[in-house]
């Protein structure tokens, strides 16, 4: 199953985030290099340094951005359980997990009643109602509901 664990994403976010504020702060610094009244011995070098780091930022942006912003909103969709760790369900695979989860709790005994039949989509759909959905790279996911 392709479930995802939020402290993983929660995990990711912290890099990019850390890798973006990097970014941010080389550009600082180059600027403050610059604006300080000290005469330097290569005026130019720190003019370069500066559209390094700028190109740098704009490049990496461009490459993550979108991922971190994306993270960023699906960490105020799941809420507090964020970091500590929430389940993410492919939609998809939900009634899968509903059938591995009752199974998982005892409430069926799957060795010794394989005579029984159990509509899995509808029991699905009644656990359901205690699960919020999110939408994460164009899969929608289902976790449970704080």
């Amino acid at each position: 199953m392709n479930y995802l664990d939020t402290r993983d994403l929660y995990k990711r976010q912290c890099e990019m985030q850390e890798e973006l504020e990097a970014l941010q702060e080389a550009i600082e610094d180059a600027r403050e290099d610059i604006t300080e009244e000290t005469e330097t011995e290569d005026p130019d070098g720190v003019w370069k340094t500066l559209q390094e780091a700028e190109s740098e930022l704009a490049d990496w942006q461009s490459e993550y951005q979108e991922e971190l912003d994306e993270l960023n909103n699906l960490e105020s969709e799941v809420g507090r359980e964020w970091m500590h760790g929430e389940t993410l369900i492919p939609e998809d695979e939900f009634v899968e997990y509903t059938e591995q989860f009752a199974d998982d709790i005892g409430a069926i005994d799957s060795k010794n009643a394989s005579w029984i039949v159990i509509d899995w989509e509808a029991t699905a759909d009644g656990l359901k109602m205690d699960y919020s959905s999110c939408e994460y790279q164009g899969t929608t996911y289902l976790f449970r509901a704080s």
